[in-house]
């Protein structure tokens, strides 16, 4: 043999001796799983919660190998219902150590679980047992996933009321097999806290509310709950008009205040005063619930006062206000205050009024002017006489009613006064105002246009 020759037969017997190892190895991996065994496995039924019925499956397995390592997954499937639960469990262990292992199931439900053990190499990825253990008949022990409102408010809700919402909530199956999931929560005009502390509803606005919270665990249990309320808005403000100087002198004591009724707080009320003059003239009065009147013209000026609160909701009021002219002497601030003189009514002077002569007060001049008058009404009297004697008596009536319009109308009592184009007017002591129509001789309502 040359030399040639051996040397490449000795390179080849080393490579051999080389390559061996590697496939002995090789070979070791891929047929070496018989080495974990499966010696004893069971399940059983168990009542945990002592009610008289079984309510939870305990699975128990003894895992040996004859190797000094191995590794080895432990699958359990536990299916119920339509749901399916699986658990594992990946040990390392020898010949001289075996894994003894356990595995409590919890029914989440009423009805029948099968139970199947698998175990896995845990090298090689390949199944080496598959162990049918049986269908167990069980009562839940725990309690599906439960969501609830509860809300603390009064059977009416109005706007700005104490209002708060509490949320319910628990996943027995989520806590016991650690799937917990989220909660989604809707229906709140705004973001709230997702750490189910109670919700603040006291500063919601007032609309209807459909309050929907929705759970989904890892384990793929629901839960869903929703609560319907509504906040109702404040009714308009309640109030009536308070008023002091009416028929009082310009300069005398005069008041016009808002008293709100039970449930109104001005403090959060708007106010609008709209004030016109005798003379048709625009007052400005500041948003104060009280306004002073002692220095308004002589006359009467119409208040209207316009009350809106923070929901837009409004009322209003009306009154009818009379100041009469100073008496006596009036310092200048009261004079100016009053107007013109010539504007101003006449006083009624109610039973203390005397009537004055047309002429003067010199008798003689009177009771000639009335020998005149009465001997001109009389020729007049004849004439009609002549013509009209077929009228009925019911017009006579009429044309002395034309005759006496002149003559001062009864007020009955209450305060009046003649605006200057000669027209009498009354005013009731709750403001309203009567003028004197002299043609039907009644007073007669007066009704702004």
């Amino acid at each position: 043999m040359s030399d040639s020759k051996l040397r490449r037969s000795s390179i080849l017997v080393a490579m051999l001796f080389l390559l061996f190892p590697l496939a002995a190895a090789t070979s070791v991996a891929q047929g070496d799983p018989s080495h974990i065994q499966m010696d004893s496995s069971r399940a059983d039924q168990l009542d945990l919660n002592n009610d008289g019925d079984p309510d939870t499956i305990r699975v128990v397995y003894l895992l040996n190998t004859s190797s000094h390592y191995a590794e080895a997954s432990v699958q359990l499937d536990v299916e119920s219902g339509g749901m399916t639960l699986t658990f594992w469990e990946n040990i390392t262990f020898n010949r001289t150590s075996p894994h003894f292992g356990a595995q409590d199931v919890e029914a989440w439900g009423d009805g029948v679980y099968n139970v199947r053990l698998k175990v896995w190499d845990g090298e090689s990825g390949i199944l080496l047992v598959t162990e049918e253990l049986g269908d167990y008949d069980l009562k839940a022990k725990l309690v599906p996933p439960f969501l609830k409102f509860e809300l603390n408010a009064a059977p009416v809700i109005m706007l700005g009321d104490d209002c708060s919402v509490r949320r319910i909530f628990s996943d027995d199956i989520g806590e016991r097999y650690e799937t917990m999931g989220i909660i989604s929560l809707s229906g709140t005009p705004w973001l709230v806290p997702d750490d189910l502390t109670d919700i603040d509803c006291s500063s919601w606005p007032a609309r209807d509310y459909d309050l929907r919270m929705f759970y989904r665990n890892g384990l793929g249990f629901t839960a869903e709950t929703n609560h319907q309320f509504t906040i109702h808005t404040l009714p308009p403000p309640g109030f009536k008009l308070n008023v002091t100087g009416q028929h009082g002198e310009v300069g005398s004591e005069c008041a016009v205040a808002i008293e709100p009724s039970l449930g109104t707080t001005m403090a959060l009320m708007a106010i609008d005063w709209d004030i016109t003059d005798p003379r048709g003239d625009e007052v400005i009065s500041p948003g104060f619930s009280s306004i002073d009147c002692r220095l308004w013209q002589v006359g009467l000026s119409k208040v209207r006062v316009t009350v809106t609160s923070g929901e837009g909701q409004e009322s209003i009021g009306a009154y009818n206000l009379v100041r009469l002219p100073p008496s006596g002497s009036a310092s200048d601030e009261v004079l100016n205050a009053s107007g013109p003189k010539s504007l101003w009514p006449d006083r009624s002077l109610r039973d203390e009024h005397e009537a004055a002569p047309f002429f003067g007060e010199s008798n003689g001049i009177a009771q000639g002017v009335v020998f005149i008058i009465g001997a001109l009404i009389a020729i007049l009297l004849g004439i009609f006489a002549a013509v009209m004697w077929t009228r009925r008596s019911e017009e006579e009536d009429y044309m002395s009613g034309i005759v006496g319009e002149a003559i001062e109308p009864d007020s009955d009592g209450l305060p009046s006064y003649v605006d200057p184009t000669g027209v009498h007017w009354r005013q009731h002591d709750d403001g309203n105002v009567d003028w004197y129509d002299a043609v039907v001789d009644q007073w007669v309502p007066y009704e702004e246009a």
